[in-house]
């Protein structure tokens, strides 16, 4: 409040203080201008607003009742002298000043927006009488020759007076409230944490429920390539298998299955037809399934490239990983192939290629093992055929 205490006596200063009318159009831009700084702080609490204006209303009545009592003490007659308008208020450019001491009028008391005027008749020059403290006297009453009622100011005029005596009284505003503290970087951190928690567990959840291996499994299968040789054609399993095709095994002749120490053979009707139940308790050797190969086919396959069929399905209400490689004496053997069956009957093609032309004695074998995922993955083999090469 002493910021607009100390302004309101430097307009007084550079204006006409013996003027009533001058000083209340001054204290009523003191008035605005609290407004003003009151409404750009954000302050709305009404008892805040109250106890603003109530203060700022003591510092008027004090300052009105110094300048009451200067105007009271003998001035000597002074040649008028121009003045300059008070330039730091939006009001009308003050009158020459006068050695006459305006005649107060009682009755007439400083409101917040409007004042009430009610003149009385002018009589004979008498001294000025003081008004009791708390009362501003004749300070909101205007002179003879204005009188008359001032027309309401507009909207616009009220707005850009209030501008005016907000910069013009330069007061420093006063904070009512404290700022909202920001939040911290521990919640900050709690958050991202809880976040990459989330994440880390939804990660764990997706690789233990074996979606991610299953993906993988099948792309390795789908990636596959030839035991030997380069450029071998695509095959296309769509079209069916032709008389050139030679069966090397057919359910009815489970004679062609060896099966292994730890190894299972048992015959099946599936929903496709006769089947052979292939179930293999451990990845190695000892849970191998062998169909044998005769020699003669191993003669026509000598020195060139043969596409090796098998039509299987799932055992099981699930996928089942498999592993086939082939052994053909002094033919060579092929590398490792996976596959993986489905609940729906396929055929697994692989080429193998052999550049040697001694036909072995014995026949091969095409080995077969379920077991690659544990020892409960049954598998249905339908067939084994073999298109020799041309």
């Amino acid at each position: 409040m002493s910021g607009l205490e100390t302004a309101i006596r430097n307009a007084l200063e550079r204006s006409d203080r013996t003027d009533a009318e001058t000083r209340a159009r001054i204290y009523q831009s003191a008035r605005e201008a609290l407004d003003a700084g009151l409404r750009k702080q954000g302050v709305t609490d009404t008892q805040v607003v109250a106890a603003q204006r109530q203060r700022l209303e003591g510092k008027i009545r004090e300052i009105e009742m110094e300048e009451r009592g200067r105007v009271a003490q003998p001035v000597a007659p002074q040649p008028p002298v121009p003045q300059q308008p008070a330039a730091q208020f939006s009001v009308d450019p003050p009158v020459a000043p006068v050695t006459r001491v305006p005649e107060p009028h009682g009755g007439v008391l400083l409101g917040g927006q409007t004042r009430d005027a009610s003149p009385k008749p002018a009589g004979p020059a008498a001294a000025p009488v003081l008004a009791p403290a708390g009362d501003l006297g004749s300070l909101g009453a205007a002179r003879p020759e204005r009188a008359e009622p001032a027309p309401e100011p507009k909207a616009a005029d009220r707005k850009r007076s209030g501008r005016t005596a907000d910069r013009d009284l330069d007061v420093p505003p006063e904070r009512a409230a404290k700022p909202r503290r920001r939040r911290g970087w521990v919640s900050r951190l709690a958050v991202w944490g809880l976040c990459l928690a989330v994440l880390g567990g939804a990660a764990w959840w997706v690789y233990s429920s074996e979606i991610v291996q299953g993906v993988i499994r099948q792309a390795t299968n789908a990636g596959g390539q030839p035991a030997t040789g380069n450029g071998a054609p695509e095959l296309d399993p769509q079209q069916g298998f032709s008389a050139d095709w030679a069966e090397v095994f057919v359910p009815e002749n489970m004679a062609a299955l060896q099966p292994a120490a730890q190894a299972r053979l048992e015959a099946v009707a599936a929903s496709e037809g006769p089947a052979v139940r292939i179930l293999s308790a451990t990845p190695n050797e000892a849970g191998d399934v062998a169909v044998q190969v005769p020699v003669e086919l191993l003669r026509e396959m000598a020195g060139k490239s043969s596409t090796v069929a098998l039509t299987l399905q799932s055992g099981a209400n699930r996928s089942v990983h498999l592993a086939v490689r082939c052994d053909f004496g002094s033919l060579g053997d092929c590398s490792r192939h996976r596959f993986t069956a489905t609940q729906e009957k396929t055929d697994a093609l692989f080429q193998v290629s052999f550049d040697r032309s001694l036909v072995p004695n014995s026949p091969g074998r095409i080995l077969i093992n379920t077991g690659l995922d544990g020892p409960d993955q049954p598998l249905l083999l339908y067939s084994v055929r073999i298109l020799p090469g041309q």
